[in-house]
């Protein structure tokens, strides 16, 4: 696989875009050319802000900003990325498995938080958050529809 990772900053080595290896990326001056013929431009991205990293290991569960760059062929968890998508289904207060429109962005633990609740999980599966205990932090545990937000914390 081929990475765009960002140079400098507080967002050294994030990797914000991956590609197959066999994908075209012409990182020029003032934009990046993904594709010959070209099929995107990241106007974002230039020879000044990121550089692309090939022979990347892919996590399976990439998703923009979730991962760092580390060497080689690395990627490493990013621990200032905060994953959200939505619920997929409602869910009453004593739900464990919450299924989300997309897991990709969340980590394979942690905490999230829909509304005033926040929800510790163990596991991802598929689409789901498998093994949450309701309520964590002091918050209480309460129902959710379809649709709602939910925020890594």
């Amino acid at each position: 696989m081929k990475a765009i990772k960002w140079n400098g900053g507080d967002n050294d080595g994030v990797v914000i875009y991956l590609f197959a290896d066999d994908t075209a990326i012409d990182v020029q001056s003032d934009k990046t050319v993904i594709g010959d013929p070209e099929t995107l431009i990241i106007s974002d991205c230039n020879s000044s802000n990121v550089t692309v990293v090939t022979g990347v290991t892919d996590p399976g569960d990439y998703w923009g900003w979730k991962y760092k760059h580390t060497s080689g062929s690395s990627l490493a968890s990013n621990a200032d990325f905060k994953g959200s998508s939505e619920l997929n289904a409602d869910i009453n207060a004593s739900a464990t498995t919450i299924d989300v429109a997309n897991s990709n962005p969340f980590t394979t633990t942690g905490t999230v938080q829909i509304g005033d609740e926040k929800i510790a999980y163990t596991g991802v599966s598929g689409t789901a958050l498998t093994g949450a205990t309701r309520g964590s932090g002091s918050t209480t545990a309460t129902a959710h529809t379809s649709g709602s937000n939910i925020t890594q914390v």
